[in-house]
């Protein structure tokens, strides 16, 4: 578990790191960008529009006749004269983007209406002063022909005659209806570039939104003890990195509840094997005490035999308690042990030493061969090297067939400190049922030193393999 943990957050950490505040800085380029060609395109799309159905010359002629012909109508349905301003207000008012003026060859005698701009307002005073040259030159006659509408007029599209209810007049009528699709464009252009802009933002808040919702959903879901979902850690982020997190998390809660459960069922199954193990014997040594307390024997011979029965039955008791004891030492230690820095050569010399001696005192043949020289370091914790092969060596005389040597073996191999512990089994000892809780002490002592532990039964042979990291010697590494 923990190696896929460490290959899946090297994958993860592969990827760019791209903060959240950059990414939104992004979005917001992209928004404006958005924006812009929004209102660029609106803004060709108005212009394209405004030409084909307002400004183009066929289009021009078909609005101010139709404005003129309107005109021409009001003035005859209503009796309208050329100096009747109220009537001819009323009519401009209520005509849209319309501009009318009504002028003789001397002067404007009517002027309202929609504006352009200064520039529109210009030519449509240049149009009024250029029909009065033009009606001035045709007909230079007196005061009183002056003052009346021109015989000969050579009208425009805007400038035009028109018979009014006391005679004719030059009129000038100018039409803009583009300007009202303009401001209907313009409102349009802001509102949907606007709402471009907060599309774009919306959606990537949205996205972050949904990723910060899923993650709460997922935790929220472990802390209700579904520790398999899924995480998804998606972009590297800070979300990313939230999500690994939790992740890790995760992993590591299941790789703690796994080894809880595996430590607890070891423990389980050795409580059950020691309460059979202690049962046999205590079983056993009630018996030969309730024969002793009850006077049941038959001669002193008898009675030493039972007491000695009770003696060998109470150091059962005592080896399985100081198995238990070990074991519990060992495992229930859940801190990293200290290890120091030894020369190995020395250290296992003087422990192996000492344990053949006491093997051959029990008169065990023994093979020794050591080939560890001075000068090899190991970090081990010392105490607990002593309880591994005290632990070796207390399995090695009581099950080993002393009609056998036993070989023990030390040799530096590929950079590492190689034992072998060899010894035959005799039969009795098969027969014993054994809750392997020594082997299962002395690996987890090697593991915590970093070294390996195997054991192995093949032909009547029990074997021993042991295997621990050397230490690099500091001045041969400063020298390489």
């Amino acid at each position: 578990m923990t190696k896929i943990k460490y290959a899946f957050l090297k994958a993860f950490s592969k990827k760019p790191f791209l903060s959240l505040n950059l990414k939104l800085a992004v979005a917001i380029v992209i928004a404006a960008l958005l924006m812009g060609g929004t209102f660029l395109l609106l803004s060709f799309a108005e212009s394209v529009t405004a030409e084909k159905l307002y400004l183009n010359e066929k289009a021009r002629n078909r609005l101010v006749n139709e404005k003129y012909v309107r005109f021409r109508d009001f003035v005859k349905e209503n009796n309208v004269k050329g100096t009747d301003s109220r009537k001819l207000q009323q009519w401009v008012e209520d005509q849209e983007y319309t501009q009318l003026i009504v002028y003789d060859s001397k002067h404007d005698l009517f002027s309202a209406g929609w504006l352009v701009d200064t520039e529109k307002q210009e030519g449509a005073d240049q149009s009024s002063t250029l029909a009065r040259q033009r009606s001035a030159e045709t007909d230079p006659g007196s005061e009183e022909q002056k003052s009346a509408a021109p015989r000969e007029f050579k009208s425009d599209l805007n400038n035009r005659i028109v018979k009014f209810a006391d005679q004719k007049y030059c009129v000038y009528l100018n039409v803009s209806p583009e300007y009202h699709w303009y401001d209907m464009m313009d409102i349009l252009k802001i509102v949907l570039s606007a709402a471009v802009f907060l599309l774009v933002i919306l959606l990537y808040n949205r996205r972050v939104l949904r990723r910060v919702i899923d993650l709460s959903d997922v935790v929220y879901e472990i802390s209700e003890g579904d520790l398999d979902k899924e995480i998804r850690t998606g972009a590297r982020d800070e979300i990313g990195n939230l999500a690994s997190s939790v992740d890790t998390m995760r992993n590591s809660i299941i790789e703690k509840m796994n080894n809880e459960k595996a430590a607890f069922d070891a423990n389980t199954q050795l409580i059950t094997a020691m309460s059979h193990d202690i049962r046999t014997p205590l079983t056993s040594l009630i018996g030969y005490l309730d024969i002793i307390e009850g006077q049941e024997y038959t001669s002193e011979e008898e009675l030493r035999r039972y007491i000695a029965s009770c003696r060998d039955k109470a150091f059962q008791l005592k080896d399985l308690s100081d198995k238990l004891f070990r074991y519990f030492l060992v495992f229930g230690k859940d801190q990293e042990k200290e290890l120091e820095e030894v020369d190995g050569g020395i250290l296992f010399q003087q422990i192996l030493v000492e344990h053949v001696a006491e093997v051959m005192s029990y008169e065990y043949k023994v093979e020794l061969q050591y080939h560890i020289p001075e000068g090899v370091m190991v970090e081990v914790d010392i105490s607990a090297i002593r309880r591994l092969f005290d632990n070796l060596f207390s399995n090695i005389m009581k099950y080993a067939n002393f009609h056998f040597p036993v070989e023990i073996k030390a040799d530096v191999i590929a950079g590492r400190l190689k034992f072998v512990l060899q010894n035959h089994i005799w039969e009795e000892a098969k027969k014993v049922e054994s809750t392997r809780i020594g082997v299962r002490t002395c690996k987890k002592i090697c593991e915590d030193m970093h070294a390996t532990f195997h054991a192995m039964e093949e032909e009547k042979i029990y074997t021993t393999e042991i295997l621990f990291p050397i230490r690099e010697n500091k001045a041969e590494e400063q020298t390489c």
